[in-house]
């Protein structure tokens, strides 16, 4: 399918590319990929602030011990969840960080449902 204009002038005022076009769908709707940078100002770059020291925030910060080696565990599955959630599992390289935490918050908690559970068939 041809892009129409309307998308390419999106992708031109945002700074980025159109990736895919499909359509039109069975209900003659259809949809676009388009990927463009981020803002200069995102919290990903935050290693560049002033109060930036590299130190992690550590809200649950303890030594060593079985609980540790428990909740490591529990955070590595949830991390691993969390980047395959956000790069269609390593299909995509050109991922949203903030979907990555968005992820990673569901793979600690569950959905936003009342029992955390998605409910799709």
């Amino acid at each position: 399918m041809e892009t129409p204009e309307i998308l390419n002038k999106l992708a031109r005022d945002v700074g980025g590319t159109i990736e895919k076009v499909s359509g039109p769908l069975p209900d003659g709707s259809g949809f676009a990929t388009m990927s463009w940078p981020l803002p200069k100002d995102h919290w990903i770059y935050g290693i560049q602030d002033a109060g930036f020291s590299g130190e992690p925030p550590a809200r649950f910060r303890m030594g060593q011990g079985d609980l540790r080696n428990v909740l490591a565990d529990i955070i590595r599955e949830a991390g691993k969840y969390a980047v395959k959630a956000s790069t269609m599992c390593g299909k995509e390289i050109d991922f949203d960080p903030d979907a990555m935490v968005q992820n990673l918050v569901v793979a600690f908690l569950g959905f936003w449902t009342e029992d955390g559970f998605s409910h799709c068939d």
